[in-house]
C-alpha cells in the first residue's frame, strides 16, 4: 500500500522529518519498504500485517501511530444519513452478509472532487475516473470501508444478496466478456443478473459511468472467508477484497456511506430518500478480563491502571471502571469464568471491551498485552535471554526416552517426523465407518490444503503410509519410529474439544536383516515386536506384558484379527502390537508385504525404574580361571552340576559357567562331557596350592552327590 505523508498528517500529528516518520512507522509494526518523492511530497510503500484489515487505510495507520505517540486521531467528515425505507428493495438471503446499506443519489451538476481529497488516490497510483467511482475508492483508502456505486437505472427489480447458483454468469469489471461464477460464491444480484461479486468487484453491466444520472451506493460488510473463497475461485484480487478478506469493521458501513455521500454532494450529487440498513449483525460487545498483575508479568514492565486505560483507549479499546465500581453495571457484565474467581483476584482485574474493527483478531488477554507492548515500544521493554540452568541433569522420563531411542536405533530403526494433520481420504484408506472409534476427528474449517483438514487421532495411518512410500521406491526393509501425539475428540476434555495422547509408535516391514547371498532372511512378524517389547521392558525396568488382544483398543480393528496382542503395565492397557490388516495394506497398494505396527503410550516413561548402577572398584588382583570337565549320563542335567559346584565352592568362587559340550558314547551308552569354567577372585593373591585344594574339594563334592549316577571327572 502506498501512503502520502501529507495525507496522513490530516489524521494525526507526525514528526516533521520524513525519516522520523519512517522510523516511527517501522517501530509500530508498519514496515516501510520504499520511499518516493511525488508531487505532494514523500510517499511511502508500506507492508501491512496479513491479519489486520483495519491497517489498510489512513485512519487505521493513524490509529496505530496514535497508540505510540498518544496524539488524537481525526476522522474525515461524514454526512449524517437518515436510516429509513430503502430507495430500492433489498433482500438478504445469506448470513454471509453481515451489514448492507443502500443509498440513492441523483446528479444535479458535474463538478469534480478537489485535489486535496484525491491525494490518497493519486499517491496510490490510481487515476481519477469520475466522482461516483473516485468517492467510493477514496473511502476505502481513507477509513477502510469498501463501497460501490451501481448505475441505478441498470438495476432491474430488487437487490438480492445471496450465493450464486450452478451455471450462473457474471461480467466482472475490466474483463472482455462474462464468465461462469462458481456455485456458492457470495454475489449481489437483481432479479435478472449478477451486479457484483460481493466484496471483490463490480460488474460491467451495472457499473456507474460519467453518463449515469442516478447511482445506488452500496456500503456493506461481508464474511471474510466467503470473500476470500470468491476472490480465489475467480482469480481476482482487488483493494476491496484485500480489506474484506482480513476482516472489515461491521460498524463502519453506514459511516462509509456517509463519507461517500458528503464527497458526492460537494461534487453536485443529491440524496434521494433515506438510507436502507439491513443485516443481522449486532455488536457482541466482547469483554476480556485483564489482570493488572498479569500485564506487568507478561511485559516485565510496570503499568498502572490509569496508564493501561489510557494506552488502550488510543486503540479504541474501552476499559471498565475499577472493581467494584463495575458491579451491577449492565454495560459491564462479568464473564462467567471471571465470576467464579475470588474477590481478591477481582480487585486486580479490569474488563476490556474489544472495538468492532478488532473482533476478528483479539480474543485473549495476551492479545491485549500485545497492544500495550506496541504502545510502550518493544525497544522499551526488557531485552534479555530467558534464564538457562546449565549442567542440569535430564529428568527421569528424559533419561528413559534416551534409552528407548538408543535401543531402537541399535535395532535398525530410524526416527521419523510426521505431520499432526492428514486429509479426509485417510478414513477411506483405513476402511473406517461412522460407527468406528476412530471416525471422529477434530476438523479444521476451510483448510487451505485438503491434506491438512483432520487433526490426527491415530498413528497407524502415517505408519502404513511410511511403508507404502518406501515400497514405491523399491525399498523393502523399513524400520521407522516416532514420538508423537494424537488428538482424541472428547467433549469432557479440559479444553472442551479433545484430549492429547502422547505416543511412541513404530512400524517394520521386510526381512529381519539385509539380504545376503548365503541365506534367506525371515520376514518381520509379531514375534519380532514381542521381542522388542521384552527388550524395552528390560531396559526401562518395567513389567510390560504382552497379552491376548484387547478388542476395545481403537487400533485393534485395523490390525490382523489373529496376529495382534495388547501390551499392559500393571494390568493397565498401555499399547498394542500386531500385523497391519490386509485390507488396510491393500488400500495403500501394499501387495506382498506384511508390515507390523506397535504403539505404546509415552506415559510409561514416567514409571521407568531402570537399573541402579553402583560402582564397584576392580580388584587389585586378576581373577583366575580353571576348567573342570565331567561326563554326565542323560538323567543328569548340566545345570545340576553347575549348581553343585557353585554351592560347594569357597566364597572366592565368583562364577561357574558352561564352556563346552562334547557328545560321545561310553561302553555303548550315549553320554555328554560338559566343561565348566570356574572363576576365582579375591582381594588377596591366590596361590597355586589354594586353587588346587579348592578344585579337589569341588571334584570330591560332585563325586559324593552324583557318583552313584555315574557322573565322573573326565581326565
Amino acid at each position: 500500500m502506498k501512503i502520502a505523508i501529507q495525507a496522513l498528517r490530516k489524521y494525526t500529528e507526525l514528526p516533521d522529518e520524513p525519516r522520523a516518520v519512517r522510523d516511527l512507522l517501522d517501530d509500530v509494526g508498519i514496515e516501510v519498504k520504499r520511499q518516493e518523492v511525488g508531487e505532494y511530497g514523500p510517499v511511502f510503500t508500506v507492508e501491512l500485517l496479513a491479519n489486520r484489515g483495519d491497517h489498510y487505510c489512513y485512519a487505521g495507520i493513524a490509529r496505530e501511530v496514535s497508540g505510540r505517540t498518544g496524539e488524537s486521531v481525526e476522522q474525515p467528515e461524514v454526512a449524517d444519513l437518515q436510516v429509513g425505507p430503502s430507495p430500492i428493495p433489498v433482500e438478504i438471503q445469506t448470513p454471509l452478509c453481515l451489514v448492507y446499506t443502500a443509498t440513492l443519489l441523483k446528479k444535479t451538476r458535474t463538478d469534480e472532487l478537489s485535489q486535496g481529497d484525491l491525494l490518497p488516490l493519486i499517491a496510490a497510483g490510481q487515476k481519477p475516473i469520475h466522482p461516483a467511482v473516485d468517492a467510493t475508492n477514496l473511502v476505502n483508502l481513507e477509513i477502510g470501508q469498501p463501497a460501490h456505486a451501481f448505475d441505478a437505472d441498470k438495476i432491474q427489480g430488487a437487490i438480492v444478496v445471496r450465493t450464486s447458483r450452478a451455471g450462473e454468469h457474471a461480467w466482472p469489471l475490466f474483463e472482455e466478456k462474462p464468465r461462469e461464477v462458481p456455485e456458492g460464491t457470495l454475489v449481489i444480484a437483481d432479479e435478472h443478473k449478477i451486479l457484483a461479486i460481493a466484496g471483490v468487484i463490480g460488474c460491467e453491466d451495472s457499473k456507474a459511468t460519467e453518463a449515469s444520472s442516478r447511482i445506488l451506493l452500496e456500503s456493506a460488510t461481508f464474511d471474510p472467508v466467503a470473500v476470500r473463497k470468491g476472490a480465489r475461485a475467480l482469480g481476482l484480487h482487488t483493494d476491496a477484497s484485500a480489506r474484506f478478506e482480513r476482516g472489515s469493521d461491521p460498524s463502519l458501513p453506514l459511516t462509509g456511506a456517509g463519507r461517500v455521500v458528503l464527497l458526492l454532494e460537494q461534487a453536485g450529487w443529491q440524496r434521494v430518500g433515506t438510507t436502507g440498513l439491513f443485516g443481522a449483525w449486532r455488536n457482541p460487545n466482547r469483554l476480556i478480563p485483564l489482570e493488572i498483575g498479569y500485564v506487568a508479568s507478561f511485559l516485565e514492565h510496570p503499568l498502572t491502571e490509569e496508564e493501561i486505560r489510557d494506552r488502550l483507549s488510543r486503540y479504541d479499546f474501552e476499559v471498565s471502571p475499577s472493581y467494584p465500581d463495575f458491579l451491577g453495571d449492565e454495560r459491564w457484565p462479568i464473564p462467567g469464568d471471571l465470576a467464579e474467581k475470588s474477590r481478591e483476584r477481582l480487585r486486580n482485574t479490569l474488563l476490556v471491551r474489544v472495538p468492532p474493527h478488532r473482533l476478528w483478531d483479539v480474543e485473549f488477554a495476551a492479545d491485549i498485552a500485545e497492544e500495550l507492548a506496541k504502545s510502550i515500544g518493544y525497544n522499551q521493554t526488557p531485552q534479555r535471554l530467558p534464564p538457562v540452568d546449565r549442567g542440569a541433569l535430564p529428568t527421569p522420563p528424559e533419561q528413559a526416552k534416551a534409552k528407548v531411542d538408543n535401543l531402537l536405533v541399535a535395532s535398525g530403526f530410524f526416527e521419523v517426523f510426521t505431520d499432526g494433520f492428514y486429509g479426509r481420504e485417510v478414513r477411506e484408506k483405513l476402511g473406517l465407518t461412522p460407527n468406528h472409534l476412530l471416525w471422529n476427528h477434530v476438523e479444521t474449517l476451510n483448510s487451505i490444503d485438503r491434506g491438512y483438514s483432520l487433526l490426527k487421532n491415530n498413528a497407524l495411518a502415517q505408519a502404513v503410509e511410511t511403508v507404502a512410500t518406501n515400497l514405491r521406491v523399491n525399498h523393502r526393509l523399513v524400520r521407522a519410529y516416532e514420538w508423537t501425539r494424537v488428538f482424541l475428540p472428547t467433549p469432557t476434555a479440559e479444553n472442551g474439544v479433545c484430549k492429547e495422547l502422547k505416543l511412541l509408535w513404530l512400524v517394520a516391514s521386510g526381512p529381519l536383516r539385509p539380504a545376503h547371498w548365503s541365506d534367506d532372511a525371515p520376514e518381520v512378524d509379531t514375534y519380532f515386536l514381542t521381542g522388542l517389547v521384552e527388550e524395552l521392558a528390560a531396559e526401562l525396568g518395567l513389567d510390560l506384558s504382552v497379552e491376548k488382544p484387547n478388542l476395545q483398543h481403537p487400533v485393534s480393528g485395523l490390525l490382523h484379527p489373529y496376529r495382534q496382542a495388547s501390551i499392559t503395565l500393571g494390568g493397565k492397557l498401555v499399547g498394542i502390537l500386531g500385523e497391519i490388516h490386509p485390507k488396510v495394506c491393500q488400500n495403500h497398494k501394499i501387495k506382498r508385504e506384511r508390515p507390523v505396527f506397535l504403539q505404546l503410550e509415552a506415559s510409561i516413561l514416567a514409571k521407568a525404574g531402570g537399573r541402579t548402577v553402583h560402582f564397584v572398584p576392580p580388584p587389585e588382583t586378576q581373577p583366575v580361571r580353571r576348567d573342570l570337565a565331567f561326563t554326565l549320563p542323560d538323567r543328569v542335567t548340566a545345570g545340576e552340576i553347575a549348581d553343585a559346584l557353585a554351592s560347594a565352592g569357597p566364597t572366592w568362587l565368583t562364577q561357574v559357567a558352561i564352556a563346552d559340550r562334547y557328545d560321545h558314547e561310553d561302553h555303548g551308552q550315549p553320554v555328554r562331557t560338559i566343561t565348566y569354567t570356574l572363576t576365582f577372585s579375591r582381594e588377596t593373591a591366590l596361590t597355586t596350592e589354594e586353587l588346587n585344594q579348592a578344585c579337589e574339594m569341588l571334584i570330591a563334592s560332585v563325586g559324593t552327590r552324583f557318583g552313584e549316577k555315574n557322573v565322573r571327572l573326565r581326565a
